[in-house]
């Protein structure tokens, strides 16, 4: 009989018909999604607090604007260097470090006295939330193996809620006249002294575990540097949708504002509906995957969120715009959850990898969105601009085909990380 690898704890796995014996814990779950509603929380917290950080500092625009772009260079770099990591040391002990580096790289900013320092610390700041991204979406993927169903839309969604709790604080802190220091200082503590009993329950990768295991039978892999196809189409497919986040985040308000006439305080409404929106849709995005089967899903959630694009640029009145709005955050919600699962289950891929290369393709689409969106708008016109938003939301319909590339279980959901991790796929007799 094989040797089982276990993880101490009273959740067992249903996973021993593939040569695997692992039990979680509790606590294993809950400390992972702690890591996501801290993230969450943090950056939120950091982005409710930057017009204090620009009056505090009395930058310009242009000075504020070069400090930002520090934190999307730390991002960006960090995430490659992410996968390399994981894929080498675990994503356990990577989401320890890089919870630690996000959460006092916030508590410094709080203390910068000039924009050097700013910027170092907001490239430390970047650098922690991406790499943070990368580990603990390894962490969901790795309990998603385990537990052979669908969980990281719910993860995600725990991001999101992280998000407008971060974000009612900053509101408070800002409202009362709270000083940076004292603000920052109280999320770090608590956030830091919170994480302490959770960080000794996260789950040990089970390709970390199988590189060690001396029963493991030897298999090709795919060099770490070069992108596999999968990966380059699923990178294609987060490209799209965090374009349009983007997008969404920074041209809603303006476009009911410019475009359909609402007032400044209504023109708040776009972005807010969308974001409610899409974190209703995570949480209801793990039944529906397990109902319909990832490439349904994204397709159905590809032609949901171009027919809101369709009614936000019809729009005529303010219910129907934020009709179409709510629609595109339903139809984005559960796209990007469902497209990092995949990703950490390549064949032959070690998790952090196959994450990292779609993160950063993601995280680019991101990035650009806005500006893409001014350029167009600038050469056409506001609804044209947005409308582009349908040609990328039916390129998710179309190149949803990749996620029918994963091996299903006997439970219906795919698990090609037991594969690409060397496991037996015959029964333990």
């Amino acid at each position: 009989m094989r040797e089982a690898m276990s993880i101490e704890g009273n959740d067992r796995s249903p996973n021993d018909s593939h040569g695997t014996s692992r039990v979680i814990g509790l606590r294993t779950p809950w400390s992972i999604r702690y890591l996501f509603f801290a993230n969450g929380f943090v950056f939120a917290t950091w982005a409710t607090r930057i017009p204090t950080v620009q009056a505090e500092h009395a930058f310009s625009h242009g000075q504020l604007g070069l400090a930002l772009v520090a934190i999307a260079m730390g991002a960006l770099l960090s995430m490659p260097l992410a996968g390399f990591l994981t894929s080498k040391y675990g994503s356990a002990p990577i989401s320890r470090i890089s919870f630690a580096v996000y959460v006092l790289s916030l508590l410094g900013l709080a203390f910068a006295p000039n924009i050097v320092t700013l910027g170092i610390l907001m490239f430390g700041f970047g650098a922690g939330h991406g790499m943070l991204d990368i580990a603990m979406n390894v962490q969901a993927s790795e309990l998603e193996t385990i537990r052979q169903k669908p969980i990281t839309s719910s993860f995600h969604a725990l991001w999101s809620v992280g998000g407008l709790c971060g974000a009612s604080l900053g509101v408070f802190a800002t409202a009362e006249q709270l000083s940076l220091s004292i603000h920052f200082s109280f999320v770090s503590i608590a956030l830091l002294l919170a994480a302490v009993p959770l960080y000794l329950h996260l789950l040990s990768d089970i390709s970390t575990e199988l590189h060690h295991h001396e029963h493991a039978p030897e298999c090709p892999k795919r060099k770490h540097w070069v992108p596999s196809p999968s990966s380059l189409l699923l990178g294609a497919i987060a490209f799209s949708i965090m374009l349009g986040e983007g997008a969404m985040a920074d041209w809603s308000a303006v476009y009911l504002h410019d475009v359909i006439g609402t007032s400044n305080s209504a023109a708040a409404l776009g972005y807010t509906i969308f974001a409610i929106a899409m974190a209703a849709g995570r949480f209801t995005g793990d039944a529906l995957l397990t109902k319909f089967g990832p490439v349904n899903h994204v397709r159905c959630s590809g032609v949901l969120a171009a027919a809101g694009v369709t009614l936000v640029v019809s729009a005529t009145t303010i219910p129907i715009a934020l009709c179409g709005f709510a629609l595109i955050g339903l139809g984005f919600s559960t796209v990007i959850p469902a497209v990092f699962s995949a990703s950490g289950k390549l064949p032959g891929i070690p998790p952090g990898v196959g994450l990292a290369t779609v993160s950063t393709i993601g995280y680019f689409g991101f990035l650009l969105g806005p500006p893409l969106i001014g350029c167009l708008a600038e050469w056409f016109d506001l609804r044209t601009a947005l409308g582009s938003l349908i040609g990328t939301s039916f390129f998710v319909v179309i190149a949803a085909r990749v996620l029918a590339t994963q091996q299903k279980s006997s439970t219906g959901w795919f698990q090609p990380a037991l594969e690409s991790s060397h496991l037996p796929l015959e029964p333990n007799r």
